[in-house]
């Protein structure tokens, strides 16, 4: 197993992207932790022997997730794995999007990742060699339309990703982030047939084709993989500025 012995906090929602890269770490001989402002999803997410231990906070809030952190820190004695991947999307036109939305959004997916990383760093400076990997987006360098806050947020993914592997690595830990592109992870949507026709791979992806690389860049198997940012969208931006609509 590549993660025998490894101890994993997993943030963000408990179905799809989530729930497939905690079931699949837990797969590998992590031990998982999961965080998020839900935990129904959770309750039924196995692990290998037993369900994933799981804990109620907003991670985009530090106050709020504090207290959970200080709890798992009394339990565990380190972290070698952080995946920050909460994030939400609500679609709307910029000049249609609200302060409160964008606040929401720039909050839940880019705060949460800073908050996570900075809350945790005193456990993942305990580890051997630690690895953070956080969630981005294409459209966070492509944007794409109706998703001016949610892109926006994604964007800031990046570069922040950059300046903590920088910052972090005099400590032995590595961050690098995903950026996905169109992931199924429930029923069809009306806008899947114009993702398709845009990517070469020509399907949505799934929630384990992004777990497999978040696997990856959290074992041993990407040990000089620092600061980069692994594209994970069928080879949708390669071809195509990535951009689509309804």
């Amino acid at each position: 197993m590549l993660l025998e012995n490894k101890i994993a906090v997993v943030t963000g929602n408990p179905y799809g992207i989530g729930r497939a890269c905690a079931e699949l770490l837990a797969h590998e001989g992590a031990r998982v932790i999961c965080i998020d402002d839900s935990t129904t999803g959770w309750e039924s997410a196995a692990n290998v022997a037993e369900k994933l231990p799981h804990h109620l906070a907003e991670v985009s809030d530090a106050k709020a997730l504090a207290p959970v952190v200080a709890e798992i820190g009394k339990e565990l004695e380190r972290i070698d794995i952080l995946v920050n991947l909460a994030g939400r999307a609500t679609k709307k036109r910029f000049e249609e999007t609200d302060e409160a939305t964008w606040n929401t959004m720039i909050a839940r997916n880019l705060t949460a990742a800073f908050l996570c990383s900075q809350q945790f760093l005193p456990l993942l400076k305990k580890s051997a060699g630690a690895s953070i990997i956080n969630h981005a987006s294409i459209d966070g360098f492509l944007g794409n339309p109706s998703l001016a806050a949610y892109s926006a947020g994604k964007g800031g993914v990046l570069p922040l990703t950059h300046v903590m592997a920088h910052d972090l690595g005099q400590y032995g830990i590595r961050v690098n982030s995903i950026s996905t592109g169109a992931i199924r992870d429930g029923a069809a949507r009306a806008s899947d047939d114009s993702r398709v026709r845009v990517t070469p791979s020509r399907r949505t992806g799934t929630p384990l084709d992004v777990a497999r690389v978040v696997l990856f860049l959290a074992s041993e198997l990407s040990s000089y993989v620092n600061g980069a940012n692994i594209v994970v969208d069928g080879g949708r931006t390669a071809i195509t500025q990535g951009c689509y609509e309804d």
